[in-house]
Order: structure tokens, then C-alpha cells, then sequence
């Protein structure tokens, strides 16, 4: 038996062989649970720009929904928390 991983605050489950819809759901085939850009900046205490340039830099993946929007798997989202990743001071 798995043991269930805790969730982050805003979390959305993306439902298996449904259609997905904006709520940060895609159609996969997986469930994972999903994060949008600005529920990744308010745990990280940053911008929803600097998310952006994290995915683009490669130090966070992105996934997008059938609406072109970006969501981020909660299982990278906590990695990169681990990880230490942080806002740099000015």
C-alpha cells in the first residue's frame, strides 16, 4: 500500500479519461495534482515571473491544459521546495 503524499494548498487532482477543463485539469491519463503559476509564486513568495522563468530555465517543468494555460505537477513543486530553491535578495 502507497502512502499518500501531504497536498499543497490549492492542489487540483486531474481526473483520468474525462475531459479536462480550466480548473488546471488535463486529459492524460494520469491522475497528478496541479498547481497554477500563481498558487507556485504565493508558496514560493515570489512572482508569477519568476515562476515563468523558472519553467523556462528548465528548474521547474510545466505542463499545459487544453486551454494553453501552464500548470505545474505538485510532486516537481515540492522537489523544488526540497531542493531549497528561494528568491534571491536584491
Amino acid at each position: 500500500m502507497l502512502a499518500s503524499a501531504p497536498s499543497l494548498p490549492g492542489c487540483t487532482r486531474a481526473a483520468s479519461g474525462r475531459q479536462g477543463s480550466a480548473a488546471g485539469k488535463i486529459d492524460n491519463g494520469m491522475d497528478e495534482d496541479l498547481m497554477t503559476r500563481r498558487q507556485v509564486a504565493s508558496l514560493f513568495g515570489v512572482t508569477s515571473a519568476a515562476v515563468a522563468i523558472w519553467a523556462r530555465r528548465g528548474r521547474l517543468p510545466e505542463v499545459r491544459n487544453e486551454d494553453g494555460r501552464p500548470r505545474y505537477r505538485r510532486e516537481d513543486v515540492e522537489a523544488l521546495l526540497r531542493s531549497g530553491l528561494r528568491r534571491r535578495a536584491r
